[in-house]
């Protein structure tokens, strides 16, 4: 297969290592992003790794622009956060929003009070606003305090 512009293998999926074309997971195969913005696996990267002039680099096989390795290794590289995402997404189970129990067959479940015993609100109270001593809006002239 034949790699697109995109940084894609034609042929392959999106989640897919175009070095070794192992599907990113969330352990070995982690989806790391080097500072050209192309994607590999982290095993990949792993070997991709070399030192020149004294410092280790991780060269594109895609574009040769260089990445210094971080301090902590290639695993200290970013994610591909939409990569990640994705192989998440898929791996783990839907998150189900907690049901309450159904009640028994032939039970009068009551989910709402009846209208009849809902007491009637009638008018609200009106509390007064403090007045501002300008149009600010921070400070607030009170009866207790000079004003400002």
């Amino acid at each position: 297969s034949r790699v697109s512009e995109e940084g894609t293998a034609t042929g392959s999926r999106r989640g897919d290592c175009i070095i070794c074309y192992s599907a990113y997971d969330l352990a070995g195969h982690l989806p790391r992003r080097l500072y050209c913005g192309h994607t590999f696996c982290q095993a990949c990267v792993r070997r991709l790794d070399t030192v020149a002039h004294e410092q280790r680099w991780v060269p594109c096989p895609q574009c040769r622009q260089s990445t210094p390795t971080p301090r902590g290794g290639v695993a200290m590289l970013d994610l591909d956060l939409a990569a990640f995402l994705a192989v998440r997404a898929e791996r783990e189970p839907p998150r189900m929003e907690p049901q309450r129990p159904a009640p028994p067959k032939g039970s009068t479940a009551v989910t709402q009070q009846p209208a009849r015993l809902r007491p009637t609100l009638g008018t609200q109270p009106h509390f007064p606003q403090p007045r501002r001593c300008c149009s600010c809006g921070l400070c607030w002239d009170t009866l207790d305090s000079p004003q400002v």
